[in-house]
């Protein structure tokens, strides 16, 4: 039988084993919960996203979105916003990214950023006719349209070039275009891009490290 020393050192002893024990309990729940998921530079590099050190501002031109509504100054703003330009008539890749991503904001739980659509065939790409392509990818997909030369001043701030090519048959034609998307910064500046091409895991990782 044990002396009433040595229960007193045994209690002693688990005492200070259950408080070691919630000690690291309450360090590893505060790491979780105070985790920093912001991307490294080196990891974003490595994922294809490239950052400037020094955000770009954007003078917008007068642009219209899928609502048909004027898009007025900071509408890039208050968020991250990822915008991909591209053209509801496009064949593969536009359709492809889009779905792309769509997938991944479906696997994040933080906060999402905007998805845009900006339109490099606004001749075609009406309001309507966006909001109706952009539904059928995610009913919170926005989109971008305007003038021509609306359109390539925007595209030219963020370093996307685009240009129609003749089709096949008489009239027809396709829009060639850059396959990045731009990556807005909350304060609307022009923060980088994301090179293509692109895959679900990729993306999900960017987003989640904005």
């Amino acid at each position: 039988m044990h002396s009433e020393a040595q229960k007193a050192g045994i209690r002693k002893t688990l005492i200070y084993l259950l408080g070691f024990v919630a000690l690291m309990l309450g360090v590893i729940i505060s790491n979780y919960l105070n985790r920093d998921d912001t991307l490294a530079p080196a990891e974003a590099a490595k994922l294809g996203l490239i950052r400037f050190d020094t955000p770009r501002p954007i003078e917008l031109p007068v642009l219209v979105s899928e609502t048909g509504s004027a898009i007025q100054a900071g509408h890039f703003s208050e968020n991250w916003d990822l915008l991909y330009f591209g053209f509801t008539a496009c064949p593969d890749i536009c359709p492809t990214t889009l779905s792309l991503l769509n997938q991944a904001v479906g696997q994040i739980t933080e906060e999402i950023p905007d998805i845009h659509l900006v339109s490099v065939d606004p001749d075609q790409d009406t309001p309507d006719r966006l909001r109706r392509y952009l539904s059928s990818f995610n009913a919170d997909f926005k989109g971008v349209t305007g003038s021509h030369e609306a359109i390539t001043r925007f595209a030219t701030q963020v370093n996307v070039a685009f240009g129609k090519i003749p089709g096949g048959e008489p009239g027809t034609y396709t829009v060639d275009h850059t396959g990045s998307i731009v990556v807005i910064d909350p304060e609307g500046r022009y923060a980088g891009f994301i090179k293509a091409p692109h895959q679900i895991p990729q993306l999900v990782r960017i987003m989640s490290g904005l």
